[in-house]
C-alpha cells in the first residue's frame, strides 16, 4: 500500500462521459469501512466490524477469503463457504471480542489462496465512540492514506459516491466525395453527415443550416443545405467549362453549428491511370519429398502466364550434379506434368535438383532419394493401428525382404473361443476366420484390408498370419468397445474384474478376465491353463464343501464331504486373453474385501474386489439435492429393508395443496422423480377473517414417503436462484439489516424459520413469529413488538421506527420467537440529540473542511441540539470584499447568490452544497450565515489557490472489464506535459466469476516477437506460480532482455501477473504485448495496467 499516487489515463467507451482520473480505482473487492474501537467494552462483546464493498460489475465468491489483524493480536477470520458479494453490495463482518487493537492497527483482506487483495493503512481509534475509519468514497482506492477519513460510521450503507462530470456532446460534421480527380463533363457528388440537429433560438427559432463553400481557380460558390431525417446531406456540382469550371484544384469547406470539415478534388481534361504490371511466377513441385530406387517421381509445374508454342525446359540432376533426365514440357490446361523413374542400377542417394526454365523465368525444386532399408526377417508385417473398434477397417501392409514370389497366404482368425464359458459367458456361434491370398507388388510390398463386424461377439483378439515356403510372420490386434481410451497391458500376466465393488442385492456375477503377454505353445498342442484362487482380506482361502473322486456320498450316508479351496480354471485363448465367471452368492461370499490370485506356469498376478450389502444399513431415503430451480427434475431414491411392494409419496406445496403419487419397490429399492414448476405463479388465498394473502410456488416443499411399516419426511426448496440459495438448518434465525442505525431511521429485522408441520384438515391457523425490540440495559424493557406470518419458504421480515426521543445512543436487542424456538440479535443506535438538559436550544453547524480550492464543492450541514420542529433554514454565503472596510466580527462583502431556503429532515438536520466558481477571482474568505428563527449562526471557510501540480514521475494506463479473447497491450514511449515517459511494468489480472469455469479459462501472454512468456503451453517460459520459498519472481530472457515475471498460477478465480525488467534502471522495450484468453463460451473479465516512469 506504499505506492506513489499515479496519474491515470483511461478512456471509457461510453460516449459523452468523462470521469476524472482520481475515480479510476482498482476493480476488486475492497475494505470499505472498519471500526476497530466501537462504543463499549470490546472484551465483553463482539462489536468490532469490517465492511467490504464490491465495486465491480460481477458477483464475487468470497468463500475461504480471510479478514486479518496484522499487528499485535493477528486474529484471522475465514469467511464461510458459499458467501458471495453482489455488484455494489456492502457486507459487514464481525468475528471475536478484541479482534483489533485500538492503535497502530492495519487490516488485511486475503483471497482463498492467501494473496493480499486489499489492506488498510495503519489506523488508530482511541475515542470509543461511533466514529469509524472509512474510504472517502465507496471503493475509492489509490493505496494512499488520503483515501480514508475518520467520521461517524455508516455500516452497511454508502460512504458517498464520487461525482462524475458530464461533458456536453459536441456537434461534428463530415464531408467527402467519391473521387479525388475528375475530368470535364463529369459531376462531383459532395456528401456527408452531422452528429445531431441544431436549432437557433434567437432572434427567432429556426434550424441551423449546413454551409458548403467551394473554391477553385476563378471559382467561388456557397451552398446552404439542411440535414435529412438520418442526419445526412448531399449536393452535386456539374464540371462544365460553360459553368465557370476551370482546370485545377478545388477546396470544399463545410460548416455547421461551429463544426467544420473539408475535402478537395481536382479537375482536368484527361485522367491517366498508370498501372503497374505484376511479374508472373513459375513453380515446380513433386508428389513426395523422398523416394526409393524403382519409384516414379511425379513432377508438376504451374505458371501465371502461358506463352503460346513455348515449352518449359527442365533438367534433373542427382546429388553428384550428374544429369539424369532432361527435356521439354508443354502446358496442358495451364500445367506442366511428367514422371521420372529412379533407377535401381547403381542408384545415387542424396538430394536431387529439378531446374525449370520457361521464357524469362526459372525455378528450382528438390527431392531426396533414400536407401531402401529392409528388416532382417523374410517377411515384414504391419497394421495401421494396434487397437480397433467394432465396424472399423483394418489395413494390413508388409513386404518381402529377401526373395520375390508372386503371392503369400493370409490367415485372419478371431482367437476368442465362443464354444466355452459358463453363466452369462456361455458360448455359442462361430469365430471370424478369413483365408485369402495377397499379391506381391514389383517392389516386394503387399496390402490387404478387412472390416471388423459391428457385433459384440466380435470383441477380442485377432491373429493375423502371412506365410509361404519362404517364411511366415504373425501379428495380433485387438477389437475393443472404446479404442480411444484403451490402455494396453504390458505386464507378463495381468488380471482384473468387471467391477471393484459388488452388491449382494444388485450384482449376480463376478467376471475375472486377464491377459498373458507371451503365451506358451507346446508341440503336444496342450494348452497350459490359468489357476485362479480367491482369499479373504486376512489371507484365508475361500473354501467350499466337495466330494472326493470315487466316493459315493449317498452310500456313505452323506459323510464323504470334505472342505476344499474354492478355485477356478481359465483356458487362455490364442491371443493370450482369458475370462472366467462365478456367482456372487451369500453361500460363497460374505461382506468384505477379497484378493484374487492368478497363476500361469511360474507367473503370478493379483487383484482385489469388495462385496457389500447395502440393505445392512436399514432404511435409506434421499434426494439428489436440496434446492432446485424452475423446471428442474427432483430425483428421490430409497432402500426399504422390508418386504413391501410399493411406496406412497405425497408432495405438499408452499400453498398447502398436496398431491399423492406411488412408486413400485423392486428388489427392496425404489426410484421416483418429479419436475418442479416451469414458471413462478401466485395464488391468492382468502381466509376466514376476509383477509387475502398471496402465495408463490417458490418456497419449501415437503415429501412424505410411506409404506405399511415405514414412514419418512423430507424437504426441498424451489428457488429463483438455486445456486446461491439453501435450506436453513436452524429452527429459527434472526438478524438486522445493519449493525448500526442512526436515530430516526427504520430498523429492518429479517430471519428464517423451519416451519412446524401442522394438520391439513379443518381450520388450520399457521403459527406466527413474534418479534420484540428490547432495551440493551436492565430491566430490558420491550420497546416494540409485532407478530408476522412466515413466508412459505420460512422467511420473515418486519420494519420498526427508531424515534430519536425513544432510542438514545447505545445497544439494543431483537428477540424472535416461533413456537418453542427463539433467537436473538443485537444492534446499536447513534443519537446526536440531547434530552433532559436545561441548556437552551442551539444550532450546530459545520463544513466538511475549512479550506477549499476553486472548483471544489463546500458541504454545509447542521441541526439543532434538541429535537424541535423547524419550518426552514435560510442559508446565505458572502465573499469578503477586497476593501479595507472593517465590519467588526462579521465579513463585509457581497452575496455569492440568492438566499436558499432548505427544509429540514424529520430529525431536524439539513445539508447544503455550494459549488465554488473555478476562477482565480473565487480565491478569498467566505462566511456562511444560517438563520434558524431561534438562532443565527455564522461559519467561515477559505478558498486558496491550488498548489502547483507535482512533478510527473509515474503514469499508469488502465483498461478494465475486457471480455474479448484477444487483447493487445501497447507499451510504447510517450510524452506527457513535455515529460518523456518509458514503460516500466506491465501487470494484469484475469477474473473468472464462476468457480466451475476456472479450469476451462486460461491466460496466455506473448511478446511482439511471438515468444510465449506466460501460459499453459509447453513452450511458455512461465506456466505455474512463481511464488516459491525465498522468491516471488522468475527471471526469463525475452528478446535479449532479462525480465522479472510474477505469476499467481492457473486454476484460480483471479489470475495475476506482472512483467518488468530485472534491472531497476532499465525499461521495457517499445512493443505491443499480446494477451490471449483461452476459453470457449465462458464469462471472464481481463484487467491490465501499464506503468510508465520518467527518464532520469
Amino acid at each position: 500500500m506504499n505506492r506513489n499516487l499515479p496519474i491515470v489515463f483511461f478512456i471509457f467507451l461510453l460516449a459523452g462521459v468523462i470521469v476524472p482520473a482520481y475515480a479510476q480505482t482498482d476493480q476488486t473487492v475492497v475494505i470499505n469501512e472498519v471500526d476497530i474501537n466501537p462504543p463499549g467494552d470490546d472484551s465483553k462483546s463482539i462489536s468490532e466490524w469490517v465492511e467490504l464493498y464490491n465495486p465491480t460489475d460481477s458477483t464475487i465468491d468470497l468463500s475461504g477469503w480471510k479478514i486479518a489483524s496484522t499487528t499485535v493480536l493477528k486474529k484471522t477470520m475465514t469467511i464461510p463457504s458459499g458467501t458471495t458479494i453482489n455488484p455494489g453490495q456492502f457486507l459487514t463482518f464481525s468475528y471475536q471480542s478484541v479482534w483489533f487493537t485500538d492503535s497502530s492497527e492495519s487490516v488485511e483482506l486475503r483471497d482463498e489462496n492467501g494473496v493480499v487483495i486489499d489492506k488498510t493503512p495503519v489506523l488508530s481509534d482511541i475515542q470509543n465512540d461511533f466514529k469509524s475509519w472509512q474510504r472517502i468514497y465507496d471503493g475509492y482506492d489509490f493505496d494512499s492514506y488520503d483515501d480514508w477519513k475518520f467520521v461517524t460510521s455508516t455500516s452497511g450503507s454508502t460512504n458517498g459516491k464520487l461525482i462524475q462530470e458530464q461533458k456536453a456532446e459536441e456537434t461534428t460534421v463530415t464531408v467527402s466525395s467519391p473521387k479525388s480527380s475528375y475530368s470535364f463533363g463529369e459531376t462531383v457528388i459532395i456528401q456527408g453527415s452531422v452528429s445531431k440537429k441544431v436549432f437557433i433560438e434567437k432572434p427567432f427559432f429556426q434550424p441551423e443550416v449546413i454551409t458548403v463553400k467551394i473554391t477553385g481557380p476563378n471559382f467561388d460558390r456557397t451552398l446552404t443545405l439542411h440535414p435529412d431525417l438520418k442526419l445526412n446531406y448531399k449536393t452535386t456540382l456539374s464540371l462544365h467549362q460553360v459553368l465557370g469550371i476551370n482546370e485545377g484544384n478545388y477546396d470544399v469547406n463545410v460548416s455547421y453549428a461551429g463544426a467544420t470539415a473539408s475535402t478537395s478534388f481536382s479537375v482536368g481534361f484527361e485522367i491517366t491511370e498508370q498501372q503497374s504490371k505484376q511479374d508472373g511466377y513459375l513453380s515446380l513441385v513433386t508428389n513426395k519429398s523422398q523416394y526409393l530406387p524403382g519409384e516414379l517421381v511425379s513432377i508438376m509445374g504451374t505458371t501465371t502466364e502461358i506463352i503460346p508454342l513455348q515449352g518449359m525446359k527442365f533438367t534433373v540432376t542427382d546429388s553428384s550434379d550428374n544429369v539424369v533426365y532432361n527435356g521439354n514440357l508443354f502446358p496442358v490446361d495451364g500445367q506442366f506434368k511428367t514422371n521420372v523413374f529412379i533407377s535401381t542400377v547403381n542408384p545415387v542417394y542424396g538430394t536431387y535438383q529439378i531446374i525449370g526454365e520457361y521464357f524469362d523465368k526459372s525455378v528450382i525444386a528438390t527431392f531426396e532419394v533414400v536407401e531402401d532399408v529392409k528388416e532382417t526377417v523374410p517377411i515384414s508385417l504391419w497394421t495401421d493401428k494396434e487397437v480397433y473398434g467394432l465396424g472399423e477397417v483394418v489395413t494390413i501392409t508388409g513386404r518381402l525382404n529377401d526373395v520375390w514370389i508372386p503371392a503369400l497366404d493370409l490367415e485372419i482368425v478371431q482367437t476368442k473361443s465362443l464354444s466355452l464359458g459358463t453363466g452369462s459367458k456361455v458360448g455359442g456361434g462361430s469365430v471370424l476366420k478369413i483365408l485369402d491370398v495377397v499379391r506381391i507388388d514389383g517392389n516386394g510390398k503387399f496390402q490387404y484390408s478387412f472390416t471388423i463386424p459391428n457385433e459384440n461377439m466380435r470383441l477380442g483378439d485377432y491373429k493375423i498370419k502371412v506365410s509361404k515356403d519362404v517364411g511366415s510372420v504373425k501379428k495380433t490386434i485387438k477389437a475393443v468397445v472404446d479404442p480411444e481410451n484403451f490402455v494396453q497391458i504390458t505386464e507378463p500376466l495381468a488380471i482384473t474384474t468387471n467391477k471393484l465393488v459388488y452388491d449382494f442385492n444388485l450384482d449376480k456375477e463376478l467376471v475375472i478376465s486377464g491377459k498373458i503377454k507371451n503365451l506358451v505353445e507346446r508341440t503336444s498342442f496342450e494348452i497350459p491353463t490359468v489357476l485362479i484362487s480367491i482369499k479373504t482380506e486376512d489371507g484365508k482361502p475361500l473354501s467350499i464343501f466337495g466330494v472326493p473322486g470315487g466316493v459315493n456320498q449317498g452310500a456313505t450316508g452323506g459323510k464323504g464331504s470334505v472342505v476344499a479351496d474354492y478355485q477356478l480354471t481359465a483356458i487362455p485363448e490364442a491371443g493370450g486373453t482369458f475370462e472366467v465367471a462365478t456367482d456372487i452368492s451369500r453361500l460363497i461370499f460374505s461382506e468384505g474385501t477379497y484378493i484374487i490370485t492368478a497363476q500361469y506356469l511360474d507367473l503370478l498376478a493379483t487383484a482385489t474386489f469388495e462385496v457389500v450389502d447395502d440393505l445392512a444399513g436399514g432404511l435409506t431415503i434421499s434426494l439428489d439435492k436440496e434446492v432446485y430451480g424452475l423446471g428442474e427434475k427432483v430425483s428421490l431414491n430409497g432402500i426399504i429393508p422390508t418386504s413391501d411392494r410399493a411406496v406412497t409419496i405425497s408432495v405438499t406445496r408452499p400453498d398447502g395443496t398436496t398431491t399423492t403419487y406411488g412408486a413400485p419397490i423392486d428388489n427392496q429399492r425404489f426410484s421416483w422423480s418429479w419436475t418442479t414448476p416451469v414458471s413462478e405463479r401466485y395464488q391468492t388465498i382468502k381466509g376466514d377473517d376476509s383477509r387475502s394473502t398471496s402465495s408463490s410456488n417458490f418456497g419449501l416443499y415437503k415429501i412424505n414417503i410411506g409404506t405399511d411399516s415405514y414412514g419418512e419426511t423430507l424437504f426441498f426448496k424451489v428457488s429463483a436462484d438455486p445456486a446461491n440459495d439453501s435450506i436453513s438448518k436452524t429452527p429459527i434465525f434472526v438478524t438486522t439489516g445493519k449493525p448500526l442505525y442512526q436515530a430516526g431511521e427504520k430498523l429492518k429485522v429479517v430471519g428464517n424459520v423451519i416451519q412446524r408441520i401442522q394438520g391439513d384438515e379443518g381450520l388450520v391457523v399457521p403459527d406466527r413469529v413474534t418479534i420484540q425490540i428490547l432495551d440493551g440495559v436492565f430491566p430490558y424493557k420491550i420497546i416494540h413488538e409485532s407478530a408476522v406470518y412466515p413466508k412459505p419458504g420460512g422467511e420473515f421480515s418486519s420494519l420498526f421506527e427508531l424515534p430519536a426521543t425513544v432510542f438514545s445512543e447505545g445497544f439494543y436487542s431483537v428477540k424472535a420467537v416461533y413456537s418453542t424456538a427463539r433467537a436473538t440479535a443485537t444492534f446499536s443506535v447513534a443519537n446526536d440529540f440531547t434530552f433532559g438538559i436545561d441548556d437552551p436550544v442551539s444550532l450546530l453547524v459545520s463544513t466538511d473542511k475549512p479550506e477549499y480550492h476553486p472548483g471544489d464543492t463546500v458541504i454545509i450541514s447542521g441541526k439543532p441540539n434538541k429535537l424541535i420542529y423547524l419550518e426552514t433554514y435560510d442559508v446565505s454565503i458572502i465573499k469578503k470584499s477586497d476593501t479595507e472596510i472593517t465590519c467588526g466580527s462579521f465579513i463585509c462583502g457581497v452575496h455569492t447568490g440568492a438566499v436558499k431556503s432548505i427544509r429540514p429532515s424529520p430529525s431536524g438536520s439539513f445539508t447544503h452544497e455550494y459549488k465554488i466558481p473555478n476562477t482565480a477571482s473565487a480565491i478569498g474568505k467566505y462566511e456562511v450565515t444560517i438563520d434558524a428563527d431561534f438562532e443565527t449562526k455564522h461559519i467561515r471557510f477559505n478558498v486558496v489557490e491550488k498548489p502547483p501540480t507535482p512533478k510527473l514521475e509515474t503514469v499508469i494506463e488502465k483498461e478494465n472489464r475486457i471480455a474479448d479473447n484477444i487483447i493487445s497491450v501497447s507499451a510504447q514511449e510517450k510524452t506527457v506535459d513535455d515529460v518523456t515517459l518509458l514503460p516500466r511494468v506491465i501487470s494484469g489480472s484475469l477474473l473468472t466469476p464462476l468457480r466451475s469455469d476456472i479450469s476451462d479459462v486460461n491466460l496466455k501472454i506473448s511478446s511482439s516477437s511471438g515468444i510465449c512468456v506466460i501460459g499453459p503451453d509447453a513452450d511458455c517460459l512461465v506456466s505455474e506460480s512463481t511464488r516459491k520459498p525465498g522468491q516471488i519472481y522468475d527471471v526469463v530472457e525475452v528478446d535479449g532482455m532479462s525480465l522479472n515475471v510474477r505469476y499467481s498460477g492457473p486454476d484460480v478465480r483471479l489470475e495475476k501477473f506482472s512483467i518488468l525488467p530485472e534491472s531497476s534502471e532499465d525499461f521495457l522495450l517499445d512493443s505491443d504485448w499480446n494477451v490471449e484468453i483461452i476459453k470457449d463460451d465462458q464469462v471472464s473479465r481481463f484487467y491490465y495496467k501499464v506503468t510508465y516512469k520518467t527518464v532520469e
